[in-house]
């Protein structure tokens, strides 16, 4: 987003759930916070803010879940602004929490943009029951604001009870066309099985692992499994190795250039594999039934989708009634 947007351009909004005006420990707010710790509502308050209002305000944004240590959910989101909310703004004062409120809420450290942004998202914050609605510019860089969300997202994730199906990330459409989500690294053995297949996608001359399902259909793994566990990965990683990150680089390094760490013996098995992937190819991806297994692997809607504001069909008018409640 900073790369295609620039930094100016680019914010994080910072959505906690208070009803505005009743004090921090009022009854009103505790009793909202209570439900706020249901995962379910807290992504249908999402839903409605980003229908009515995320969507239409911002041309692309990425939401990440989070939970306080009470057990109450709360949104950060990145999101690209039409005007430049950066230049002019004082940011490393806006954002030292260490500060006194007040000492950093002056109008003079933010530039006519971000004041215009903040006071509408008050008004918005009233109407969808949000304490705290804050929208900051970007303080560093956008690879910092990836690694901070990607802690919470994180922190989240293990915080879930075991075999719980959630969205703790979800994504504008136009962010979303941009990559793929298929594998997770949580352990060491995932992260060798991603190796061995980003090493066999550079064998077929693949961009990436994502392309298996282009050429040889959903069905890929089935094909080409076998051959791709053949892969020699000649390392012995010690307990912790995974955790600080020793493996990642390790693994990464080898994935792009393989030959320095390995020996006669495992030379042969590599250039094996190669063989026999390219056999493979050229057995499937030209075979009578590639068409059909091509149009098999075209790309649906992700769970993680939101896909944009709702339409006559998605109210479902005839089967509920309509309240111009948001809640």
């Amino acid at each position: 987003m900073v790369r295609e947007y620039g930094v100016n351009h680019v914010g994080l909004l910072t959505l906690t759930f208070g009803v505005p005006g009743s004090g921090r420990g009022s009854e009103a707010t505790r009793e909202l916070r209570e439900q706020a710790k249901d995962l379910e509502f807290v992504q249908e308050r999402w839903h409605s803010l980003n229908t009515n209002i995320i969507a239409k305000r911002y041309p692309n944004w990425a939401c990440v879940l989070e939970t306080h240590k009470d057990g109450v959910w709360h949104l950060h989101v990145v999101v690209v602004t039409k005007p430049d909310i950066r230049t002019g703004t004082d940011v490393e004062t806006l954002t030292n929490y260490k500060l006194l409120p007040w000492k950093r809420r002056g109008k003079h450290l933010r530039n006519e943009a971000l004041a215009a942004e903040w006071r509408a998202l008050r008004e918005i914050a009233c109407k969808y029951r949000f304490g705290r609605i804050e929208l900051m510019p970007i303080r560093k860089s956008g690879e910092a604001v990836a690694r901070y969300l990607g802690s919470y997202l994180a922190k989240s994730f293990k915080l879930l009870a075991g075999g719980r199906k959630s969205r703790l990330v979800r994504f504008s459409r136009g962010i979303s066309k941009q990559f793929t989500m298929v594998y997770s690294i949580w352990n060491l053995p995932n992260l060798i099985y991603r190796t061995r297949l980003k090493m066999a996608a550079y064998m077929l001359n693949f961009e990436d692992y994502g392309d298996f399902a282009d050429y040889f259909g959903p069905r890929w793994h089935s094909y080409l499994g076998d051959i791709i566990a053949g892969i020699p990965v000649p390392f012995k990683f010690k307990k912790g190795d995974f955790e600080n990150g020793v493996a990642i680089k390790i693994l990464r390094d080898y994935s792009e250039n393989p030959f320095p760490h390995l020996d006669a013996d495992t030379k042969r098995q590599l250039a094996a594999v190669n063989s026999a992937l390219l056999q493979k190819f050229s057995d499937l991806a030209f075979d009578d039934v590639a068409d059909m297994r091509w149009r098999e692997s075209r790309p649906v809607e992700a769970d993680n989708i939101d896909v944009g504001p709702l339409t006559a069909d998605d109210l479902q008018n005839e089967l509920l009634a309509v309240s111009d409640d948001p809640f």
